[in-house]
């Protein structure tokens, strides 16, 4: 039993650490002007276009230029923090550091990614939708606030759910 929960307490340590690891070499890697310029810029720029797309289902004035979108009341610029990479980062740093095969670390960080991506653009239709019908109080604090957490919160609940999943099919 002690060397069972010592083989698990160093899978816990190891896992925390790869966690770590990963986390901090994506982040490094974000700060790179290249990777921000031909990697994130183009990246963000196509969340702005599917969000314009999503929103001109409900409103005929939406433009799109880069990162910003706007309609004949309100614009929003998708900025850094906004694009969901830093979700992306971790939910990924996450499957990688489990230890899994690489198969299943691979599809759990794929499907986290569209799972983000999902929510991500719920989201900036959502607060888009809100501050252009005047509610420019509920945008702050839905963006600052709610949405953030629901973005989150939700990716820690796939994660749960899939590792849970991955144990019972990899016994």
């Amino acid at each position: 039993m002690l060397k069972k929960l010592r083989d698990q307490d160093k899978q816990a340590i190891r896992f925390v650490l790869l966690f770590f690891v990963f986390v901090i070499g994506f982040n490094l890697l974000m700060e790179i002007s290249w990777v921000q310029e031909n990697l994130v810029l183009p990246y963000t720029t196509a969340i702005a276009k599917v969000s314009a797309v999503l929103l001109g289902l409900f409103e005929s004035s939406i433009q799109v230029s880069g990162t910003i979108i706007r309609s004949e009341s309100f614009a929003v610029d998708i900025r850094r923090g906004c694009d969901g990479v830093i979700a992306t980062i971790i939910l990924v740093s996450a499957c990688l550091a489990f230890p899994l095969t690489w198969r299943q670390r691979a599809s759990g960080a794929l499907l986290g990614y569209l799972l983000i991506q999902i929510l991500n653009l719920v989201r900036i239709v959502g607060l888009f939708l809100l501050g252009g019908a005047g509610a420019v109080q509920l945008f702050d604090f839905f963006h600052t606030y709610v949405s953030q957490f629901f973005v989150i919160a939700l990716t820690m609940v796939f994660w749960i759910y899939w590792i849970g999943r991955q144990k019972t099919y990899s016994h």
